[in-house]
């Protein structure tokens, strides 16, 4: 599994250099420093997946969590000071609930090669006073998908370990923040991967992406995708909302409604066919079409709502196969389609809009 989990990187990385030549064509690749542009991080921000930059230093493909303004200013690498590996990335951050904190992801080099471990590190929202808060020690090797709780104080993620190249002990986490200690939820059956956790409005119930795989090792195929949902008194109990075939992944619970959105084809999927936005019912009802993208038109992946419920912010994937992904704005009836930045398109994947501003 491990060599699967960096094949799969090594894919996106050249999507994001490609798109990084495709971005200096039409606006240059910033050059920010690290440093928040105005000395504060007052107002709306989206986070979102990015090329790095890094002044003089070379890219090595690898990608950081970086800051826009919606109106597409101020653009810069928010969480350049946080240590990763050589082409590694830092990736699927997430506002905490009132908007002063992120936590993400992070490609560690491996203490014993040639293995690499994926962490979860938090830092403020300017990318200060970043810190490991999970460190996925082998036989751990990703734990990734942080989400925050509504309360603040508790994060949920995915992790796995490697069992002599086999995917193993594939599982859902959770994390008190204050005290550091780290619990497994549930464990993923037979050649299941969890992914993508997402919190209810009450802290007590997740949505997530049950994978199901042809077999746990490196040679294995991803065979389909479902939401589902779990409750935190009865984990075990993981009902799907979705059929296999409608491929449903990357999830998201409303932040004050029963509602889910969801998109219908993950990444590694997208040079099959169309992917479009649903939303959808806790109990499996209501399920209702967002976007019609067809087989020749953008591809909507990666949704997630809006702090204020009253949008959908996602990934717009132009062109064949990966394409050139762009931060884009929908409202759940499907009408109001915009660019996330009001200067025009940019790229960027993963985005979410800052609460509290």
């Amino acid at each position: 599994m491990r060599k699967e989990g960096a094949s799969a990187r090594v894919v996106g990385t050249v999507v994001l250099v490609g798109v990084c030549w495709v971005v200096v064509a039409l606006a240059g690749c910033s050059s920010g420093t690290g440093a928040s542009p105005d000395g504060g991080l007052s107002g709306e921000w989206i986070v979102y997946e990015g090329p790095i930059d890094c002044g003089d230093c070379v890219d090595d493909g690898g990608a950081g969590n970086r800051l826009v303004r919606p109106d597409g200013t101020g653009d810069f690498w928010v969480t350049s000071d946080v240590p990763r590996r050589k082409n590694g990335w830092q990736v699927h951050p997430d506002w905490s609930p009132d908007g002063s904190r992120l936590a993400f992801a992070v490609d560690q080099a491996g203490e014993s090669p040639p293995y690499e471990t994926r962490d979860i590190w938090v830092s403020e929202a300017d990318g200060s006073h970043a810190k490991r808060v999970f460190d996925c020690a082998l036989p751990c090797v990703e734990a990734d998908d942080p989400a925050w709780s509504p309360d603040g104080k508790t994060l949920v993620f995915g992790a796995f370990d490697d069992a002599r190249g086999d995917a193993d002990n594939v599982r859902l986490m959770v994390l008190d923040l204050d005290s550091g200690k780290a619990t497994t939820l549930i464990v993923g059956k037979d050649d299941q991967r969890l992914r993508g956790p997402r919190w209810s409005p009450d802290g007590r119930s997740l949505v997530l992406e049950v994978q199901q795989w042809s077999d746990p090792g490196p040679g294995g195929a991803l065979v389909s995708t479902v939401v589902a949902t779990t409750s935190l008194d009865d984990p075990e109990n993981v009902k799907p909302l979705t059929e296999p075939s409608a491929w449903a992944t990357y999830p998201d619970w409303h932040p004050d409604d029963d509602v889910i959105v969801y998109s219908t084809r993950p990444w590694r999927e997208l040079e099959t066919g169309p992917s479009n936005l649903f939303t959808i019912r806790p109990d499996g009802s209501e399920r209702t079409q967002v976007t019609r993208f067809g087989a020749d038109g953008p591809r909507a992946v990666q949704p997630s709502w809006t702090p204020d419920g009253e949008r959908i912010i996602f990934t717009s994937v132009e062109g064949t196969g990966f394409g050139e992904p762009t931060m884009a704005m929908i409202r759940p009836d499907g009408t109001g389609l915009e660019h996330a930045t009001s200067s025009g398109p940019m790229f960027g994947t993963h985005p979410r809009l800052r609460p509290g501003s």
